[in-house]
C-alpha cells in the first residue's frame, strides 16, 4: 500500500520548487518529525530536476562518502578525477564544478543529514566553507539538507552554529491536514473519514498503510491491534529512535492521552515526578519531537501558568488510551472481545476530543468557507465551570467562538445559547465592537429551529463534515 499515490502537499511542493528554479545557489534546510513524509515530499518535488539523493544511515563517515560518491556517479557518470577525492570538502567542489560547467540546477539531496555529522561533528564546518563558496560564486547547485532529528536541525539554523544563516530556505513539514487525509480513504462514510483521523492521524506513513477497501475496523484489526500488525508498537519504536530513558516518557504520553492535561494531573500519576520543575524537561523534549502540543486558554495572560497538555499525534493517543492498556489480551489474540469491550465502545467519547482539534484546524485552514476572512488566532478558553472549544478573530478584528458536538443527537438551540452566554461573560471577549461570530460543529446535524436561525443571522454558521471535509469528502 505504500506506493499509492502521493496525497496533499501541493503548497509545500511549489514552494520547494520555486526555491529550486532561482537563478542563483540554494541551500534548503527541510525538517520534520519521523514519518511525516519528508523524503517522499523531496522526491515529488525533484521529479523531473537532475538530482542526487542520498539516505544517510548510522555508519562510519568514511563508508557515507563511499556510499555517497556512487550516487553522484549514477547522476552525472564516472569520472577518474571523481573517483580519486578522498573527503566532502572535495566532492562537493567537484559538484558545484559539474552545476556551474555540465549541469546547472543539479541538486543534491543528503537526508537524514544529522547521522552524517554524528558520524563525523566537523562536516558542520565542511559544509559551510562549501556553502559561502557556492555563495560567493553564484554557482547554480542546489543543496538540501533533510533531518527528522529536530533539535539537531533547529541548532543548524541557531546563531552558533557553523551554518547559521547559510540557508536560503527553510520547511518544517507537519502531518496532513485532515482534508488530505481523508482523501486516503475514498467512497468512505463522512463520518468514518473523520474517524479515521482521528486514529491515525496525519502522517503519511500510517495512512499508506490503511487498506480503502476495508473498513475502518479492519484497518484497525489490521495496522494496530493484531498480532505482529505494522502499527502494534510503532509508538515505542518511535521513543526509541529519539531517547535513552523511555519509561519515564512513555508514563507522561500515557498519563496524558488519558486525560492528565496539567502538570498537576501529570505529577499525581507518576510518583518519580514530585513538582513541576522535575516534570518539565521532560514535557519540552517531548514538545521539541513534536509528541505534546501545550496549550494556553487564549483569555489568559502571558505570565498564568495555566496549561494544557495533549498529545500532538491521533495515532499516539488512541494507541496510548487504547492498544498500550489492553496489551495483556492482545498479545493472548483476543482482540475481538477488546474491540467489543475496551475500544468500540468508547471511541466515540475518545473522537469527542478529537473532534474540537478538527474544527480548530477547520477555521484556521478553511475559516474563509464561513467566516468573512481568514484567522488571526484560533485557540480554546477554559474556566473553572466551562470551556469554549473554539475561539479566535479574525484578520480585521472581528471576533469568534464555537461549540463542537461529536455525538449522535442533532443540535439545538439551547447548544447556542449556551455558546453565546459564555461567550459574552468571557474576558477575551470584553470589550469587543460588535457581535462576535458563532460557529456550531456537529457529527449528526442541527435542529430546524437552529437552521432557521442561521439562515436568519449572518453571524450563526453551522458546520457538519460535509463542510468539514469539503471538496475531499465527496472523493
Amino acid at each position: 500500500m505504500e506506493n499509492r499515490q502521493f496525497i496533499g502537499r501541493a503548497r509545500e511542493i511549489r514552494a520547494l520548487r520555486r526555491e529550486l528554479d532561482r537563478v542563483r545557489p540554494s541551500v534548503v534546510v527541510v525538517l520534520g518529525r519521523r514519518r511525516v513524509g519528508k523524503s517522499r515530499l523531496l522526491m515529488e518535488a525533484t521529479r523531473g530536476r537532475p538530482t542526487i539523493y542520498y539516505q544517510a544511515t548510522k555508519i562510519a563517515e568514511s563508508m557515507s562518502l563511499d556510499l555517497f560518491k556512487r550516487e553522484v556517479a549514477r547522476t552525472v557518470g564516472v569520472d577518474p578525477l571523481f573517483e580519486s577525492l578522498g573527503d566532502w570538502i572535495g566532492v562537493l567542489a567537484y559538484l558545484e564544478q559539474v552545476a556551474t560547467t555540465r549541469i546547472p540546477g543539479l541538486t543534491v539531496v543528503l537526508d537524514e543529514f544529522p547521522y552524517l555529522c554524528e558520524a563525523d561533528p566537523a562536516l558542520l564546518s565542511v559544509f559551510q566553507k562549501s556553502c559561502d563558496a557556492l555563495r560567493d560564486r553564484g554557482s547554480p547547485l542546489n543543496l538540501i539538507l533533510c533531518g527528522s532529528k529536530i533539535s539537531f536541525m533547529e541548532e543548524l539554523l541557531g546563531e552558533k552554529n557553523p551554518m547559521h544563516g547559510r540557508q536560503t530556505f527553510e520547511l518544517d513539514v507537519g502531518p496532513l491536514p485532515f482534508r488530505d487525509a481523508a482523501r486516503f480513504f475514498p467512497g468512505w462514510p463522512l463520518e468514518d473519514r473523520l474517524r479515521a483521523y482521528g486514529i491515525f492521524g496525519g502522517i503519511p506513513y500510517y495512512l499508506n498503510l490503511c487498506d480503502p477497501q476495508a473498513t475502518l475496523r479492519e484497518n484497525v484489526y489490521d495496522l494496530v491491534i493484531s498480532t505482529g500488525a505494522p502499527l502494534g508498537d510503532e509508538p515505542n519504536n518511535l521513543l526509541q529512535a529519539e531517547l535513552r530513558d523511555l519509561t519515564r516518557y512513555a508514563t507522561i504520553l500515557r498519563a496524558v492521552a488519558e486525560g492528565c492535561t496539567t502538570s498537576g494531573d501529570i505529577i499525581g500519576r507518576i510518583r518519580e515526578i514530585r513538582d513541576a520543575s522535575a516534570l518539565s524537561p521532560y514535557v519540552r523534549k517531548l514538545e521539541e519531537l513534536r509528541l505534546i502540543r501545550i496549550v494556553r486558554s487564549l483569555d489568559a495572560t502571558e505570565r498564568e501558568r495555566d496549561r494544557r497538555y495533549y498529545l500532538d499525534d491521533p495515532f499516539l493517543a488512541f494507541w496510548y488510551r487504547f492498544s498500550l492498556p489492553n496489551a495483556s489480551p492482545l498479545a493472548a489474540g483476543h482482540v475481538d472481545e477488546v474491540w467489543n469491550h475496551a475500544i468500540e465502545p468508547y471511541l466515540d467519547d475518545y473522537l469527542g476530543g478529537l473532534f474540537e482539534w478538527i474544527c480548530r484546524d477547520y477555521v484556521h485552514l478553511y475559516g474563509p468557507e464561513v467566516l468573512p476572512g481568514a484567522a488571526r488566532e484560533v485557540g480554546q478558553i477554559w474556566a473553572a465551570d466551562y470551556d469554549i472549544d473554539v475561539a479566535g478573530h479574525m484578520l480585521d478584528g472581528t471576533f469568534f467562538s464555537g461549540e463542537c458536538k461529536w455525538w449522535n443527537d442533532v443540535v439545538g438551540q439551547n447548544v447556542l445559547e449556551h455558546l453565546q452566554e459564555k461567550t459574552r461573560g468571557n474576558s477575551y471577549y470584553a470589550g469587543r465592537k460588535g457581535e462576535p461570530h458563532y460557529l456550531l460543529f456537529s457529527r449528526s446535524g442541527f435542529t430546524d429551529e437552529v437552521k432557521e436561525l442561521g439562515d436568519r443571522d449572518p453571524r450563526i454558521h453551522l458546520i457538519g463534515p460535509g463542510e468539514l471535509l469539503g471538496a475531499a469528502g465527496a472523493e
